[in-house]
């Protein structure tokens, strides 16, 4: 038997198909000396009744309440039950934000997604993957490039048809699904197919997952994660940091990893959405007191791909209290408004970054202002296209842009 009397008082433990008895010594003895079990009820009924004497938890729906109360209760020897890796779309990366490192253990099967990669034989590090556990269908839309390849993770048994249907939806309609059931078991089965012969397809087993070859058309837009995504893409009134300013913009505000945006103006949304397609993990707030151009910021970042945006329907700077602390901030709009630019920059983390647009005399009188006061760099771009004129061609100026940049080394 193992000693647990320094054990933490939680432990989650990850289970293959085989359950109890494809566990280690360590893990089953943890399960029989646990005073709690938690999981789902295919998990709990991976555990024999005589492998632990433990009390039994099913989780709730919804679940985030449970996981509150256990992080402040903290009740002694309490084992979670997870599948495959917890750490891998899993429950064991809510507790690792929650819990110091001595207060939880964690035992992991074999991820998920190593297994399919395996039966595919797909190299795990280029692979990419999503949960519909814990996401939304139209999350897809940041993976869809063609040739790639990617992993789904169904949460219901008719998620298969769901992602074909989002698939035909999208222009992917020639690619190829591998529908995986009770991967590792003894009911293990494996569909290859296409989207539109799975779209009737008879509702899978709920423990299924797909492994998806994206295949489109030529003719269909390719909407990548590098910054400046054709106007098209968006719904807009015209309210819309055009293409190229876009990508200018979006390069000096650059996205990194976990670092959060204001988008402080954001009209349609096009910034904040694509500082989120940019990077993994990032986080953006995008605030609008418009309420029209608000409703078409959350339908621009639903359809590309990044529905967590966060929506303020208000007037900065009022509206800027207690949020996040920005890592950058982009001003579309506004920049004229009292007290906005101070507290701003008062906000942004040290070595943020901040851009800010402005097509109007007033708003570059505070930009010059900024300049004189805080340094950075000041830019006027100006942006021609060719239109026709006539017969022939001509250059047709767009408004000039003034842009202010700066990069925050020390406390404003």
């Amino acid at each position: 038997m193992t000693d647990t009397t320094n054990t933490p008082w939680l432990t989650i433990i990850g289970l293959t198909p085989n359950g109890h008895a494809g566990l280690s010594f360590h893990a089953q003895a943890l399960i029989h000396a646990a005073r709690l079990l938690i999981g789902s009820k295919r998990q709990l009924d991976l555990i024999p009744e005589t492998a632990s004497p433990a009390s039994r938890e099913q989780w709730p729906s919804p679940i985030q309440p449970r996981l509150e109360s256990l992080t402040s209760e903290k009740p002694q020897s309490t084992v979670i039950l997870a599948t495959g890796d917890p750490y891998c779309w899993g429950i064991a990366e809510y507790f690792a934000k929650h819990l110091p490192a001595n207060q939880m253990q964690t035992i992991p099967a074999p991820s998920i997604i190593s297994l399919i990669c395996a039966k595919m034989r797909w190299p795990s590090a280029t692979t990419q993957s999503l949960s519909l556990c814990s996401q939304p269908i139209e999350s897809l839309a940041r993976l869809l490039e063609p040739g790639k390849n990617i992993i789904t993770l169904s949460a219901k048994g008719d998620h298969p048809n769901q992602i074909a249907k989002y698939l035909i939806d999208n222009g992917y309609k020639n690619s190829t699904i591998t529908v995986l059931e009770n991967l590792g078991s003894d009911q293990e089965a494996i569909t290859q197919t296409t989207p539109e012969k799975l779209l009737d397809a008879k509702p899978f087993c709920a423990l299924n997952s797909l492994a998806i070859t994206l295949t489109t058309h030529p003719t269909v837009q390719r909407l990548t994660t590098s910054p400046g995504l054709p106007d098209s893409a968006f719904e807009h009134d015209g309210q819309l940091t055009k293409q190229n300013m876009r990508a200018i913009t979006l390069a000096h505000l650059r996205p990194s990893y976990g670092e959060c945006l204001w988008d402080i103006g954001c009209g349609n949304g096009s910034i904040s959405i694509e500082w989120l397609r940019a990077a993994q993990n990032t986080h953006a707030i995008a605030i609008e007191q418009n309420p029209q151009r608000a409703a078409r910021t959350k339908i621009n970042a639903k359809k590309l791909g990044v529905p967590h945006l966060e929506l303020i329907e208000g007037q900065a700077p009022d509206c800027l209290k207690n949020l996040k602390t920005p890592d950058a901030i982009f001003i579309g709009g506004g920049i004229s408004t009292p007290n906005l630019l101070e507290t701003a920059l008062k906000a942004l983390n040290p070595n943020g970054r901040l851009v800010a647009n402005t097509v109007t005399l007033e708003g570059q009188a505070q930009l010059l202002h900024a300049h004189q006061t805080h340094g950075g760099a000041l830019t006027q771009l100006s942006i021609e296209q060719a239109d026709p004129v006539g017969t022939f061609h001509g250059w047709r100026p767009q408004m000039p842009i003034s842009q202010w940049v700066y990069q925050k080394h020390n406390e404003v």
